[in-house]
């Protein structure tokens, strides 16, 4: 079967991209299809992950103009997609696929505009009252074989749609390293962007750690807001027990080097960083995001919730965790014998599943 996956950007390093390239791999590895990444924009920026198996294919359309007059930034934005949508009709004339799966914001565009005969799945990886342009998704819920996102409380706003389907991210088996409980060090990891909350959870740090000193807590990641956080932790007199360690390319084999993992996202599609800390064994302390905090924690035995915007809240369930290192071991424990079920395996089982019915139907 031949299937498309059509991303935004695919020079992005993100976990979207990431998500993309590992499905396209397997499906063409493990289940014999034949799969296309198509990236519509491209400029001289490798890609951000290698494909074995799959084929990469970048239709070369110019990012939109980012000029500050709205009618001239709209008129860019509007020629954009008018040219996407040109370039992908005549690529997948050329592939013929059975299959095409949209994302992201440009993919919901550009699925009513795709004049061909393949099925058409549209994926959301960002909650979709948090999505760019969701406004104008009504066209794409309507023409859409099915949408499958990652958690119920997203599925439950695509209310048009004709079919939904709810299909969480999947996890590649950690590295078996035991995490040692008595290490007093916590782990955040995502972009250095507004919507992570860093800015949240350093001045709750700086609050759980004068309670309990010697804890030290790392923040893994890039991004913009990288010296308005390095002020803030100056500012906030943090600087000896928080440090901005920067981008890893492999984080999952440093999550042993932690006792804890912090999540305080404003909102999140699905958490890759939390279910990978969860899956390699750190219990976590993570604000009620929307969506997904509890499609990953079980609250009280994998770790604790906290209601967003509750800072209060957030420092003591820091402060319970930071102090316990039995309650540490006990919830990261369950923490990795619950996230089995977000196995690699049986999740591209579904997907192929998945396919398979949507194009007998």
């Amino acid at each position: 079967m031949k299937i498309v996956y059509l991303i935004e950007d695919f020079s992005m390093k993100g976990g979207a991209e990431r998500m993309v390239a590992d499905k396209a791999d397997a499906l063409a590895s493990a289940y014999g299809h034949e799969v296309t990444v198509v990236s519509v924009y491209h400029d001289d920026r490798p890609p951000a992950y290698a494909l074995r198996r799959a084929r990469l294919l970048s239709l070369g359309v110019p990012f939109a103009s980012k000029s500050r007059n709205p009618v001239a930034k709209a008129l860019s934005r509007t020629r954009t997609l008018a040219l996407a949508a040109r370039r992908f009709n005549a690529a997948m004339a050329d592939i013929k696929p059975d299959v095409v799966f949209f994302t992201m914001s440009l993919g919901a565009l550009l699925l009513p505009m795709y004049n061909g005969k393949a099925k058409r799945i549209y994926e959301s990886h960002t909650p979709r009252r948090f999505t760019p342009y969701h406004a104008f998704f009504r066209p794409m819920e309507r023409k859409a074989d099915a949408v499958v996102c990652l958690t119920d409380g997203d599925a439950r706003e695509f209310r048009h749609a004709r079919r939904v389907e709810v299909m969480p991210n999947f996890i590649k088996p950690a590295p078996q390293r035991p995490v040692n409980y008595a290490v007093r060090r916590a782990v955040a990891v995502g972009r250095l962007e507004h919507v992570k909350g860093f800015d949240i959870l350093i001045r709750c740090w700086k609050k759980a750690v004068k309670a309990h000193p010697g804890w030290h807590l790392d923040i893994w990641g890039e991004g913009s807001l990288r010296e308005e956080l390095q002020r803030q932790i100056t500012d906030e007199g943090a600087n000896g027990s928080i440090t901005l360690r920067g981008r890893t390319e492999n984080m999952a084999e440093k999550y042993h080097e932690y006792s804890l993992a912090v999540a305080t996202s404003r909102y999140e599609g699905f958490s890759m960083a939390l279910l990978e800390a969860q899956a390699a064994g750190l219990p976590a302390v993570a604000t009620d995001f929307t969506h997904g905090a509890r499609s990953i924690i079980t609250d009280g035995m994998t770790g604790l919730i906290v209601a967003q915007g509750d800072e209060e809240t957030l420092v003591k369930a820091l402060g319970k965790t930071m102090s316990d290192e039995k309650l540490r071991r006990l919830y990261g424990e369950e923490a990795r014998r619950q996230a089995r079920r977000f196995s690699f395996k049986e999740t591209m089982e579904k997907w192929d599943a998945l396919i398979k019915d949507v194009c007998t139907t």
